[in-house]
């Protein structure tokens, strides 16, 4: 269990943003919800491939999470002394590994984005504003790429992939709104042009992101704030996304 394969470089950017370690296990968790489908098809096919064992993804009620542990003690290893994740805490110093890094294999470093993008990444669509039609002003037409994180290293390391990737982009500082938060570091992909190239470049894995993608591609706006099913009852015409803006006049 030596060699950096992009299966291994995906879950590790998955565990990059949403995992943890303790002493005697792993675990991975994303939203009770709107992550379930990505758990049971994505992330455990991905397991099966790189380490040959079978996760078995659950709900944790308490936590509104959906997720699993691994307890496997060579794959514990894998992910503490090869990947070099710590035992504990990672929020505000996780960092890509040094090996995913290192490796000549564009597949390794765009499969970590593509995990780290489904764990801790944004697609949303904005108005308009300014000189434009006025029903870009009342609609969702323009797509936003986001990843941010507490710590800033791994984000700079992303930005210095996107660039080698030649996907452009650029990178800002949010400050924190409240005393109990932290500044983050983001990642920004703005514009239909950039939407097409991340797609054509990294894609998606996540059926929360790729939802939103076909909907953007079927009907050039994509509604806020509607749940991954409702997008997929969109996608197989049991829904009309039109209704979703009850005071915008759509012509035929």
């Amino acid at each position: 269990m030596t060699d950096i394969t992009p299966s291994i470089a995906e879950l590790a950017g998955l565990f990059a943003a949403d995992g943890s370690m303790q002493k005697n296990h792993l675990c991975y968790w994303g939203n009770i919800i709107e992550d379930r489908e990505f758990y049971n098809t994505v992330v455990s096919n991905l397991f099966r491939e790189a380490f040959k064992i079978k996760v078995k993804p659950h709900e944790k009620v308490s936590n509104s999470v959906y997720g699993f542990y691994v307890c496997n003690k060579e794959v514990l290893k894998f992910y503490n002394i090869s990947l070099e994740f710590p035992i504990g805490s990672k929020t505000y110093t996780v960092t890509i590994p040094k090996k995913i890094l290192a490796s000549r294999d564009k597949r390794v470093h765009i499969a970590f984005i593509r995990g780290f993008f489904a764990g801790d990444g944004c697609l949303s669509f904005d108005k308009r504003y300014g000189a434009c039609k006025s029903i870009l002003k009342e609609i969702n037409t323009y797509p936003r790429i986001q990843i941010n994180s507490a710590s800033h290293e791994i984000i700079r390391q992303i930005s210095q992939l996107l660039s080698q990737l030649e996907i452009k982009h650029f990178v800002d500082l949010c400050k924190k709104k409240k005393e109990n938060e932290v500044d983050v570091l983001r990642v920004n992909v703005y514009g239909k042009e950039r939407l097409e190239d991340w797609k054509l470049k990294i894609g998606f894995s996540n059926a929360n992101h790729q939802t939103k993608y076909e909907i953007f591609k079927k009907y050039g706006f994509v509604p806020p704030r509607i749940t991954l099913q409702e997008r997929q009852k969109i996608l197989v015409g049991r829904c009309d996304p039109r209704p979703f803006y009850p005071t915008v006049s759509f012509k035929n």
